[in-house]
């Protein structure tokens, strides 16, 4: 049977599809009724699968071939992410330098990695490879969201008889993913044998977990399918060569590149500069030789000795961690809005936070013609203002300057010019006087969308701002780090016009060149369907000056996913009280490298500590005597600067009080499913039981094809 299984067909599908016979097809209408009930349980859950994508050459998650699920760790926000070795190149991997995780209905962005945390394993259709060898775990670059971790079952005594449950994505009906129910027919120490209850597809299921039925505990990956004589069959990988490669994670923890484990042709390819293969986050301006990198770390409130007020959230700890090559850094970030026709439409969330999501005053037809939103404050542009103010939160105006570009652009004449409105300009120059931008926001948000796409001149406009060029505002900082957020939901349509798709993309790859050489870094982010269905502008103005790209599909997430990016080259910081260990939570660290979070205090005196890793590796520790008393004297005052940062944490505090109460119930729900699964098990065995009687009675067996 397993010779049935072609290499071509595993690197094309990702796992292999069953046929389908009448037979099955009858018996699948009885036993689809029993699996429905304990499916519809298991799915009010959050899902626990992801697909990944490769978005920087060309990949996305829709395009994936499998899927990952993610297991919970001792290692880095608590989870790897499992996937399967002969769905996911290495070389491909290693070129793009990044894979991003996301639902598989949604397709919102749930995390994403730039490392392995072990060694990969192997396609088990190599010579020598088993079904055990072929997996793949991806160390986390942040916590994942939106999904439901899952624990494994090491050691599992697996026989004959077992039932267990697949989980693979949703395909009908709206959800993030769907399930597979079978029974194990045949258990080695290398691989699995599934018989499955009913003919089901299993296009794109590489990589989804096996789980006891009895506990829902990981035992084992799903490799493939091949088609039986009267069933499908699932054949998988047992969980045990995940938790072995585990014991022993790559770099103490840190988990290494893709680009260490890629063919050498796929890592000379990822030296090009279009492409950055190994570890994105380098520094935006290149240290000189003999420049050692150092990391500052700095407790800026409360000080030492202090004596603070312990509310319900905690303590206030608040500070500044940056990686540097000498004196301290400084920052120009640009923010660079697209308002072209486009952005009038609705975000498809409540942007504004009114209540009301904004649509169409006219549905489908009305949008065509620009017929205006039932709420205004929730446009493309709405979020793209809400996304910069975001951005505006994370900043601190001791170090970093932000300015503020728009563009858009009109198209040619007959008279082959263009009309006389600039295609991008500066709405507010380089300044640390963050209220002027607030200022420059609202302006943006008041004008009216119009125009084309003319992306060339958005990137430019900001790199004349950034390195004071002639037509700029703003006084260059020679020695400031630049950095451009550029938000667009669409393609390139000028300069050239919109049937010269190509032109117009070349104009943005020589304004990006151009950047580079101003040593520019851009972050891009492509909003919505239209900038997705075409993003090379949008991925190669980031990659060409060494940025981060994001894909953001469903716009009303931007303000989201725009926290996630970092220009401070740090890699970690944590606040923990030294006699218990716990952490801070809330806790956040923002893009220049301020951080600030609320921390459990024990009555009396206490000892705190801040502990920093940069990029590079360098890494520093702090530590901070605090009293906790119920009414202090003498509290220090906080800084006007740290006020934001503080009443944002208050209210994750809030979100964070609600959410324990919710897993709470949750817990409460979880155990009344697992009794209903204990139930539909006896059922399931009672109703083989009567059916063997009925066989038998009715002589069946002599009329089965």
């Amino acid at each position: 049977m397993t010779d049935r299984i072609t290499r071509a067909h595993a690197d094309r599908r990702g796992v292999y599809e069953p046929r389908e016979s009448g037979v099955q097809r009858s018996i699948g209408a009885i036993l689809a009724m029993v699996a429905l009930c304990f499916a519809s349980a298991a799915m009010a859950e959050a899902p626990s699968i992801a697909l990944p994508g490769l978005p920087r050459i060309g990949s996305s998650a829709a395009d994936a071939k499998g899927v990952v699920f993610f297991l919970k760790t001792g290692l880095k926000h608590g989870a790897v992410a499992v996937g399967t070795s002969h769905t996911l190149s290495l070389d491909d991997l290693a070129r793009a330098g990044r894979v991003e995780f996301a639902l598989p209905r949604s397709l919102d962005r749930v995390t994403w990695s730039e490392r392995f945390a072990v060694k990969p394993g192997r396609p088990f259709s190599l010579v020598g490879a088993t079904m055990r060898d072929d997996y793949l775990a991806f160390q986390l670059s942040s916590a994942p969201r939106g999904v439901r971790l899952l624990e494994a079952l090491p050691d599992a005594k697996l026989t004959a008889g077992t039932r267990v449950r697949m989980i693979g994505p949703g395909d009908r009906g709206g959800r993030e993913e769907q399930h597979a129910f079978g029974t194990i027919v045949a258990a080695t120490a290398d691989r699995l044998e599934i018989d499955l209850d009913l003919s089901q597809r299993l296009v794109g299921w590489g990589g989804a977990p096996v789980l006891l039925s009895e506990d829902e505990r990981v035992v084992g990956i799903v490799e493939a399918a091949v088609p039986g004589a009267d069933v499908t069959r699932v054949l998988a990988a047992p969980i045990d060569g995940v938790l072995e490669a585990l014991v022993s994670p790559l770099d103490e923890g840190s988990g290494r590149a893709f680009a260490a484990f890629a063919s050498r042709d796929a890592v000379i390819e990822s030296e090009e500069p279009a492409i950055v293969a190994d570890d994105d986050r380098r520094p935006l301006i290149e240290a000189a030789a003999g420049d050692a990198t150092k990391l500052e770390l700095d407790i800026e409130y409360p000080p030492d000795g202090a004596e603070v007020a312990s509310t319900v959230c905690g303590a206030f700890v608040a500070g500044r961690a940056q990686a540097t090559r000498g004196a301290p850094r400084r920052f120009d970030v640009v923010l660079v809005i697209d308002t072209s026709r486009s952005t009038v439409d609705s975000a498809g969330t409540d942007v504004n936070g009114n209540g009301v999501i904004g649509e169409s005053r006219l549905g489908t037809v009305g949008a065509l013609f620009g017929a205006g939103l039932t709420d205004p404050g929730d446009s493309i542009l709405a979020a793209e203002v809400a996304a910069a103010r975001q951005v505006l939160l994370g900043l601190d105006p001791r170090s970093t300057r932000v300015g503020l570009v728009a563009f858009a652009g009109e198209a040619v004449s007959s008279g082959g010019r263009y009309s006389r409105r600039r295609p991008a300009y500066t709405v507010e120059g380089l300044t640390a006087d963050y209220t002027l931008i607030e200022r420059a926001l609202d302006d943006l948000l008041e004008t009216e969308p119009k125009g084309q796409t003319h992306m060339a001149a958005g990137i430019d406009q900001a790199t004349i701002e950034l390195n004071g060029l002639r037509g700029s505002y703003s006084k260059a900082d020679a020695k400031s780090e630049k950095v451009v957020f550029f938000f667009t939901d669409g393609q390139p349509t000028l300069p050239y016009g919109p049937d010269a798709e190509a032109d117009n993309v070349r104009a943005v790859l020589r304004a990006a060149n151009r950047a580079h050489r101003g040593n520019v870094r851009i972050h891009s982010f492509a909003i919505g369907p239209e900038a997705l269905e075409g993003p090379i502008a949008a991925v190669e103005m980031a990659s060409r000056t060494r940025g981060y790209f994001t894909p953001v599909r469903n716009p009303g997430d931007l303000v989201d996913i725009v926290e996630e990016v970092s220009f401070a080259d740090i890699e970690s910081v944590k606040l923990a009280h030294v006699g218990s260990g716990r952490e801070a939570r809330p806790f956040r660290i923002t893009a220049d490298g301020s951080w600030a979070g609320f921390l459990e205090l024990d009555p009396g005196e206490n000892v705190v500590s801040v502990e920093a890793k940069a990029d590079g590796g360098a890494e520093e520790r702090r530590e901070l005597r605090l009293s906790a008393v119920e009414d202090p004297k003498d509290e220090p005052e906080l800084p006007v600067e740290l006020v934001v940062q503080r009443n944002r944490l208050l209210e994750d505090c809030l979100i964070i009080a609600k959410q324990l109460r919710l897993d709470r119930e949750r817990e409460r729900n979880e155990e009344i499913r697992r009794q209903l699964q204990l139930e539909i098990e006896r059922e399931r065995r009672r109703a083989r039981e009567r059916a063997d009687q009925q066989r038998k009675s009715l002589d069946l067996e002599a009329d089965v094809d």
